[in-house]
């Protein structure tokens, strides 16, 4: 009968727009927040990486990243015993380099091909388009902090049994349609969190800053895992 059908329509429409899993105003949001800055040509950006232990313990790292048409360069610091070492990561779209400042060590490898996947873990890479693939999302408040209005998204994998962690908080600033920061609750009881503490968009970039400069670096080891 058509009516009964026309009726079962309408409630399995009303019954996906309701759904928390994939929370409606949750998904505009996101979308806008990719389309920003999707519509950058560069980013460049520096942050914070909070590590709190289950034991109570906790350590912080700074960073840099710059970003260009899935391009980038990432830069961690790494404080041992009071001295400060840098990872560095390269990306030019064809190959990625790996640098360890403290051994010395350089990792060349082939760059991943778009939409592999990428490990458990988040790159910094990633901070501002993270949510687009293999999350399920809500939204859960607005407030206001300094004059300025954050939204706050929750987002859940959607495979949880392959990931370390079970949720990550997202801090949107609303009216630049940026993140600003990313929570990960991990399954070992610690958190990980991401603050962005300076953004700038549209610096000009040349091909250069996303390759590694060998003549730069104290390079003791290499290891080249590029196919032949």
């Amino acid at each position: 009968m058509i009516l009964p059908a026309i009726f079962m329509i309408s409630v399995n429409a009303l019954h996906a727009q309701t759904d928390v899993n994939y929370d409606p105003k949750a998904k505009t949001i996101l979308d806008d927040v990719s389309k920003t800055a999707k519509a950058y040509t560069s980013i460049t950006a520096t942050f914070t990486v909070t590590t709190k232990h289950a034991d109570g313990t906790s350590d912080v790292r700074n960073g840099n990243v710059v970003m260009s048409g899935g391009k980038y360069k990432i830069v961690l610091e790494n404080t041992v015993k009071t001295v400060v070492y840098k990872d560095e990561y390269y990306n030019d779209g064809k190959t990625t380099w790996v640098f360890v400042e403290k051994t010395g060590e350089l990792t060349i490898d082939d760059a991943p091909l778009p939409g592999a996947a990428k490990g458990d873990a988040i790159s910094p890479n990633d901070l501002f388009t993270l949510h687009e693939k293999g999350f399920k999302y809500k939204f859960i408040k607005t407030d206001t902090v300094g004059g300025k209005v954050y939204q706050h998204i929750d987002l859940y994998p959607e495979k949880p049994d392959k990931k370390n962690y079970s949720i990550v908080h997202l801090t949107i600033d609303k009216s630049k349609k940026q993140i600003t920061k990313v929570e990960m609750v991990n399954k070992d009881g610690s958190t990980t969190t991401y603050s962005i503490t300076t953004f700038t968009a549209n610096l000009a970039v040349t091909d250069a800053t996303f390759q590694f400069d060998a003549t730069k670096h104290t390079v003791k080891s290499t290891v080249d895992m590029r196919e032949d």
